[in-house]
Parts: structure tokens; sequence; C-alpha cells
């Protein structure tokens, strides 16, 4: 048994024995005069400041284990190509209840470096039923937390983002993308 533990186990020891007491049940175990405990009033304010006090302190740890996982998560920064001048192929797709947009082509139309390499190029996400850009938005869903949704700025529409590729879906919209052209290109080279 480590540390964390025991303490844990201890401090769970004292309040049950301190609710066992303030709620009168040690009395019916053990019939001995427990003084101001047994007013019944005093009870119940201790009974509901050791409950506030509990759930206090689970929504702290849940509130800072939310901000731990949204640094772990956050992107240090990127760098994006821009979008391509000479576009092979485009296609659209439906991914995380959104639409998004792709090319594939180069950013001239001869290669000089490697820059000009064969590339996609991810827009989006885009409404599915208006086909306008989304915004990203901090929503409230319950008493205390928050969810990240993207809005539509047209219609209203909430799309919830998500949560295992939270600001990664681009690259996961693009890694498809990226599959759907290879497909495309060998089966252009299977029919010539």
């Amino acid at each position: 048994m480590n540390g964390r533990t025991a303490i844990a186990s201890i401090i769970l020891g004292l309040i049950t024995t301190a609710l066992a007491e303030l709620l009168g049940i040690s009395q019916r175990i053990n019939p001995v005069d427990t003084g101001i405990l047994s007013n019944v009033w005093v009870r119940s304010a201790g009974t509901t400041i050791i409950v506030v006090l509990v759930i206090y302190a689970v929504l702290s740890y849940l509130n800072k284990r939310r901000k731990k996982f949204r640094k772990q998560n956050a992107p240090a920064g990127f760098v994006s190509k821009s979008e391509p001048r000479t576009v092979h192929a485009e296609c659209e797709i439906e991914k995380f209840g959104v639409k998004w947009k792709g090319k594939y082509g180069t950013f001239r139309s001869r290669s000089y470096t490697s820059r000009d390499d064969d590339y996609v190029y991810v827009e989006g996400p885009f409404c599915p039923d208006d086909d306008r850009k989304l915004k990203s938005r901090t929503v409230p869903k319950w008493f205390v937390f928050d969810q990240k949704a993207w809005v539509c700025p047209h219609c209203g529409k909430e799309y919830p983002r998500s949560t295992t590729h939270y600001l990664t879906e681009d690259n996961v919209v693009k890694d498809e993308m990226e599959r759907l052209f290879e497909q495309q290109r060998a089966q252009q080279q299977n029919r010539r």
C-alpha cells in the first residue's frame, strides 16, 4: 500500500466516523451521550458541511484534471501549407459530424523544391446543412462543465468536437483524404 492509498483510507475513515456521529448511527451502536451532537440542527449542519466539502473536492479534482488534459493536448504551434495553385483532384468528406473539403496538388506548376511536391490541403469544417464555415466555440454543457463545439454562424447549429482528436481533427481528415487521393491515383494508373 502506498502513501496516497493510506492517506485516502484514513480520510475516508474519519469522514464515515463523523457522518455516523452526526447522523446518530453511532448512538444506536454504542449508546453513549454525545453532548452537543445529539442536537438535530448541529447534526444537519455538520452533515451538510461534510457533503459540500466532499463535492467541492471532487469537482476541484475534475477541474484540475481537465486543465491538465487541455495543456497536454494544446498544439505548441504549427505550420500550414497554403492552398495548392495546381490542383490535381478535389474531394469532400464528412468526418466528426461536419463537412471537410480537400484539394490535392502542388504549389507551382513545375517542381523546383520539396515544397513543390504533391500535398493535401484541407479546408473546414463546414456546416453540412448550409455549407458555411463553422466557428469554434466553448458551449456550456452542465452545471460546471463546458463543451468544445463548432457552431454555424448562419443556422446556429452546434456540432460537438471530438474529445479523442481535439485540436487535431484536421490532421485526421488530412490522413483520410490522402488515402482517398492515393486510391484515386492508383485507380487511374490501373486504367492506363
